[in-house]
C-alpha cells in the first residue's frame, strides 16, 4: 500500500511540474480569431467591423476620457459577439487531477 501511495504522489507531482514546462504557441486566455464573417448575422458583422476600426485608430491623440470610452465600447462589443472560452492553467490542472481521481 505504501508503494501505491508513493507512486500516486510521484505521478501527481510529475503532472503538476511537467505541465509548467510546457508552453503553447498562443496563451491559453487568448481566443483564436475567426476569419469567417459570412456565417455571422449582420449585427455581428457590424460590431466586428467597428472593433477592427477601433483597433486601427491612432489613439495617441485622444484624451483620457475618450480612451476610456473606447475601452468600454470594445469590452461591450467583445461581450456581445462572444469572446470565447477562457481556462486558466490552474483550472486545467484541477480538471486533470479530478479526472485522475474519479477515473
Amino acid at each position: 500500500m505504501k508503494n501505491v501511495s508513493r507512486f500516486c504522489l510521484a505521478f501527481c507531482l510529475s503532472l503538476v511540474f511537467g505541465m509548467t514546462a510546457l508552453q503553447a504557441s498562443t496563451p491559453l486566455s487568448t481566443p483564436v480569431p475567426t476569419t469567417q464573417t459570412t456565417t455571422m448575422d449582420p449585427r455581428s458583422q457590424e460590431l466586428t467591423q467597428r472593433l477592427e476600426q477601433i483597433q486601427g485608430m491612432d489613439k495617441s491623440q485622444l484624451s483620457g476620457k475618450e480612451r476610456k470610452a473606447l475601452r468600454k465600447e470594445v469590452r461591450q462589443i467583445k461581450k456581445a459577439v462572444g469572446g470565447g472560452v477562457y481556462l486558466s492553467a490552474g483550472a486545467i490542472i484541477l480538471i486533470v487531477i479530478l479526472l485522475i481521481v474519479l477515473l
